[in-house]
């Protein structure tokens, strides 16, 4: 796969900004939550892009980049709701 290094700088920029806006709204936890979960699609939906014209999807590959990204977005819930 040619380019692989600029896949994982979208990674990064994706993440850099999802962390950026979760503590620009550390006031507002609709707002945190709201790019907690934003930021969760974003990674689990590059990872299946990634695997995609890596040509290796597999079901358990998409399984387990949503699970992350969900476990991502509960664990960024419990700690902005208490």
């Amino acid at each position: 796969m040619k380019h692989k290094n600029s896949y994982f700088v979208g990674l990064l920029i994706i993440l850099f900004f999802g962390v950026f806006a979760i503590i620009r709204g550390q006031n507002n936890p609709t707002l945190q939550l709201a790019a907690g979960g934003v930021t969760s699609v974003c990674y689990v939906l590059w990872g299946i892009i990634y695997h995609l014209f890596a040509k290796d999807i597999h079901f358990k590959v998409v399984v387990e980049y949503l699970l992350i990204g969900v476990l991502a977005f509960v664990f960024l819930a419990t700690i902005v709701y208490v």
